[in-house]
């Protein structure tokens, strides 16, 4: 009880702003039922005063019903020739009625869909805010397909409730109310009857709710999987066919659905054995309050007119008990769904305090004093007590093998983590008092993994300032070696739409669009994160050749595999466990016969092999050419 009460405030608090509207939404419902409520009582008039009259000439006026009564004075003078006009005069009391209740109905039904729809938006527009202000530790434990489902199908799922259900609950207690009230003004006891099986319905609805919120936890729990697999699948849409994979995927997904549909089945279980044993109690009721009717009836305590209407209210009364087994069950829907979404939102937005530097550049000097970092507090350390320094304009490599923390050092850097121990110093001022905002508009990172959005090209330059001239685009483009290509390859240039995160290029054209991205941005620190990793070297050579005149003022970090790509730094940082192995210039490494010697060794024998096989295939293609025309010379 006290989840559903938890859940309903968190409606309430998603309503809130609304609030008069669902307020003046409900007096109009309220007004409605009432209408509807005297519908019945037209019924009873019709047969009490008219058709009675007219069979037996007798006259019968309730004493103790009110509502009848006042009614009974809208009429003219029972009389034989009358009858015509009381017929006319009832249809006209009943039509108003009808009339009165529809526009009332209406009315409601607006003003709550309307609000709902505000409320809803409200809701999606925080949810993704609020999702933009999560620090990364929440992104690297929380699926992306997770995500997606909560935000868009548990979302709809309050939807409905708050559209449908917030009011349908107040129509429901009003009917309930006022049919009670309405039989009790007319025979107090009829009127217990006609609920007397109400609280064996409110026990087994709220049996019902707890055990379908259980089912439907792990129900959505498994559709979060099934989605996270259907997003990965088709992100990685290339990888899957490359392999071949693609019948082991559909396996995956087959044994996840079949997982889904299990608990699927379990819900439908549950409302197979409830909805029947709800309905057996319903149409019971209705059958009791039937016979006792009747009985009321054949004892003089009831007219025939007044049974009839009371036989009206019970139904009226019955068919609340019926629509609360349904209502339970939305709720319990939505109590998961308000439970997921709100995980989100109570999940501790990043920390964005700190200074902006008084929105000054930064010069570029960097240290980690023996920095420990681990993702996970189960997990081993990533960073191992590491330190180092990287002076003003100086453009330093990182390299080591995978794993060994470069990119973790980033990460850190970009105040995407918070380290476990130690400090980092950016201008002789601890990191942590800059403000994450300022720092990443400072600091201009090239990703290992080319990201793109499904928009053009020149959109995806200019992110980080939509307003940037197309001069300054092309620039940029032209550092990172894609201006050509961009206008030979691609019919519309710049205005090309490139597809879901860039599916229209390859590799090595994501890297460069990302790298003159990073570039148009002129961060005081540059951090080139492997950017070169999927382009030829001829390529890397001239990017390389066209970073040197932006780099050389500017403090740049330069992350990479191949050796060729760092020869040229000022200093090269060898990494290994998460530690400082050597330090120095690529010459002074060679020196050392450490492990930056011996990757340097591998890396030239594997390249005189390649260029060995290179000119030996050339060589056997050279004598096949002359074999081939000895051969056309003989013929």
């Amino acid at each position: 009880m006290k989840e559903v009460m938890k859940s309903l405030k968190k409606l309430f608090e998603i309503l809130g702003k609304w609030k008069y509207e669902y307020i003046a939404a409900s007096m109009l419902l309220i007004l409605s039922v009432g209408f509807r409520l005297l519908e019945p009582k037209i019924l009873q008039i019709a047969i009490d005063k008219i058709i009675t009259f007219f069979i037996t000439g007798k006259n019968i006026i309730p004493g103790d019903d009110k509502v009848a009564g006042y009614i009974y004075i809208l009429l003219p003078e029972l009389k034989i020739e009358n009858a015509v006009i009381i017929l006319v005069y009832l249809g006209i009391i009943f039509l108003a009625i009808a009339l009165l209740r529809g526009i009332t109905m209406l009315s409601s039904s607006t003003i709550s869909a309307a609000s709902t729809e505000k409320a809803i938006k409200k809701l999606r527009d925080r949810l993704f805010n609020h999702l933009q202000h999560l620090p990364m530790k929440f992104f690297g434990t929380t699926p992306t397909g997770e995500l997606i489902q909560r935000c868009t199908g548990d979302v709809e799922t309050v939807r409905k409730f708050a559209t449908m259900q917030v009011t349908e609950s107040i129509r429901l207690t009003a009917i309930f109310t006022g049919a009670f009230i309405m039989m009790f003004m007319v025979n107090s006891i009829y009127a217990l009857i006609a609920v007397m099986l109400f609280p064996v319905m409110i026990i087994a609805s709220f049996y019902f709710f707890r055990k379908e919120g259980e089912i439907w936890t792990k129900h959505e729990a498994e559709q979060d999987k099934l989605t996270a697999m259907v997003q990965e699948n088709l992100s990685g849409i290339r990888v899957v066919k490359a392999f071949a994979k693609e019948n082991y995927e559909i396996e995956k997904f087959t044994q996840q659905n079949e997982e889904k549909r299990r608990w699927g089945l379990k819900l439908l279980k549950l409302h197979m054995l409830y909805w029947p044993g709800s309905d057996v109690l319903v149409y019971t009721q209705l059958a009791i309050s039937l016979f006792a009717g009747g009985y009321f009836v054949l004892n003089n305590q009831l007219s025939v007119g007044e049974f009839t209407a009371f036989y009206t209210y019970a139904s009226y009364v019955t068919w609340p008990m019926r629509r609360l087994a349904q209502l339970v069950s939305e709720m319990g829907m939505t109590r998961v769904a308000i439970e997921r979404i709100y995980s989100i939102l109570d999940y501790p937005r990043e920390d964005y305090s700190g200074s902006s530097n008084g929105g000054r550049e930064l010069k570029g000097k960097i240290e980690f004093k023996d920095v420990t970092f681990k993702y996970e507090d189960d997990e081993e350390n990533i960073l191992n007590g590491i330190s180092f320094k990287i002076n003003q304009g100086e453009k330093v490599a990182l390299l080591g093998p995978t794993g060994s923390g470069k990119s973790t050092i980033i990460s850190l850097l970009m105040k995407f983590y918070e380290p476990v121990s130690g400090m980092i110093m950016i201008d002789n001022k601890e990191l942590g008092e800059y403000s994450p905002g300022y720092i990443r508009s400072k600091i201009g990172v090239v990703l290992q993994r080319a990201f793109l959005f499904s928009t053009s090209i020149r959109d995806n330059i200019a992110y980080s300032n939509p307003d940037t001239h197309i001069d300054q685009i092309v620039e940029s483009a032209k550092v990172a070696n894609i201006h050509d290509i961009i206008n030979e390859i691609f019919p519309q240039s710049y205005e090309t739409v490139i597809g879901e995160k860039g599916v229209t290029l390859s590799g090595g054209q994501k890297q460069r669009v990302t790298l003159a991205r990073t570039l148009i941005k002129n961060p005081d620190i540059l951090v080139l994160d492997d950017s070169t990793s999927a382009v030829d070297t001829e390529t890397e050579f001239e990017i390389q050749k066209a970073l040197r005149g932006i780099t050389r003022s500017k403090t740049t970090i330069v992350i990479a595999h191949r050796i060729t790509s760092v020869q040229d730094c000022d200093r090269i940082i060898v990494l290994d466990k998460g530690r400082v192995i050597e330090e120095g210039t690529h010459d002074e490494l060679i020196k050392k016969n450490g492990f930056y010697k011996k990757i340097f060794d591998i890396q030239i024998s594997i390249e005189d092999e390649i260029n060995e096989d290179i000119e030996k295939a050339n060589t056997d293609n050279k004598k096949s050419k002359n074999i081939s025309n000895a051969l056309s010379t003989l013929k």
